[in-house]
């Protein structure tokens, strides 16, 4: 499932509501907030997590609250009554504090618990056991982190999750935004620290692979261009790479190999090689450009490679330069992910950034 993260530190608008319905157009249908940031109002909180609720339940939308005890209180909210939150469109808890393991096992009988995915120790969760937890309904939640070199590792994530998995729990991990980044430091909102400045799909499909199940949005925007991308990819299993052309090469060969494309069924260990790029008519192809072919290279075989000339080529690992291979463009950093996720007979576009 993907979601999307609104924060509280500005009124609920009607453009709030304009970006709710933006999104959900997309196929995101979870709201993340926070109420635990301690020098706001927290009258002017309350309200505006109540008006939030009210705005996802009219949607359909589930909501997950990030909470604190510190802050509860000074919201006046309570944990042994929970309905009024519920009837407000508030549909889960993220604990963000250390509760006993009894008191999140209570809690997991009467609406959706997140734990810290990040921290939560697999001794902990066998406490949750003992104590009758409903582990259907809690969810482990992994943090972002604001701050650049600070991310978690895949491998990491990747054991954290299989050990939520041997337990029967969904997990959420967050991906950063490319638009309207959350300040103060305005660089990005990712859990995985390399995943900082991917293009939101390319994190999407990698943390897809690695099992998470709940895809959140951590930054409070997101460009028009990456919902397209996702869009894309959800309607036609095809995914979108923003590109630009190389220094030293014709505009012309590189709008040339702008467009649709297809992998081959067989694919290359090196390269995506384009199946269809030969199949039609192609023009005299000078060499030109050739150079050495980083990662993330698209490529061009001129004539000297005769049968094959007209051949497009994505590189996936760095190669030398090649007399008979004109580098004419190049993936962008933020899609570069996305030419090693490129399946067999998998569709994709290569557009201009």
């Amino acid at each position: 499932m993907l979601g999307f993260s609104l924060y509280l530190n500005e009124d609920i608008t009607p453009a709030t509501e304009q970006y709710i319905n933006r999104l959900k157009k997309y196929g995101f249908n979870g709201i993340f907030t926070s109420v635990h940031i301690p020098e706001e109002d927290s009258q002017k909180y309350r309200a505006r997590l109540l008006s939030l609720g009210n705005l996802a339940k009219k949607n359909n939308l589930d909501v997950m609250v990030d909470i604190d005890q510190a802050s509860l209180e000074k919201l006046n909210i309570s944990l042994s009554s929970l309905d009024s939150l519920k009837e407000q469109g508030i549909t889960g808890l993220r604990i963000d504090d250390r509760l006993a393991p009894e008191q999140i096992a209570d809690l997991s009988q009467k609406i959706e618990i997140g734990i810290n995915g990040s921290t939560f120790t697999e001794e902990e969760l066998k406490q949750l056991v003992a104590f009758d937890a409903k582990m259907e309904s809690i969810q482990a939640w992994f943090n972002f982190y604001p701050c650049p070199d600070t991310g978690i590792s895949r491998q990491f994530l990747a054991e954290q999750t299989k050990m939520f998995k041997h337990y029967g729990m969904n997990v959420q991990a967050f991906f950063a935004g490319d638009e309207n980044l959350r300040g103060p430091l305005h660089e990005g909102l990712p859990t995985l620290e390399y995943q900082r400045y991917y293009d939101p799909l390319a994190s999407i499909l990698e943390l897809k692979e690695l099992g998470i199940d709940l895809l959140y949005l951590g930054d409070p925007g997101i460009s028009e261009r990456s919902l397209n991308q996702i869009k894309t990819y959800q309607d036609e299993d095809s995914l979108v790479l923003y590109t630009e052309r190389a220094e030293n090469a014709s505009e012309e060969m590189y709008n040339y190999i702008l467009g649709k494309h297809n992998q081959r069924p067989d694919p290359a260990e090196y390269v995506v090689r384009c199946e269809d790029s030969r199949m039609h008519s192609v023009p005299m192809i000078t060499p030109e450009n050739t150079i050495l072919r980083e990662k993330g290279s698209i490529t061009l075989n001129n004539h000297l490679y005769q049968r094959y000339a007209g051949e497009i080529q994505l590189v996936k690992d760095t190669l030398p330069m090649n007399k008979r291979v004109n580098v004419v463009g190049r993936v962008t950093d933020g899609s570069l992910p996305l030419v090693n996720l490129i399946q067999p007979s998998q569709e994709f576009y290569l557009y201009e950034k």
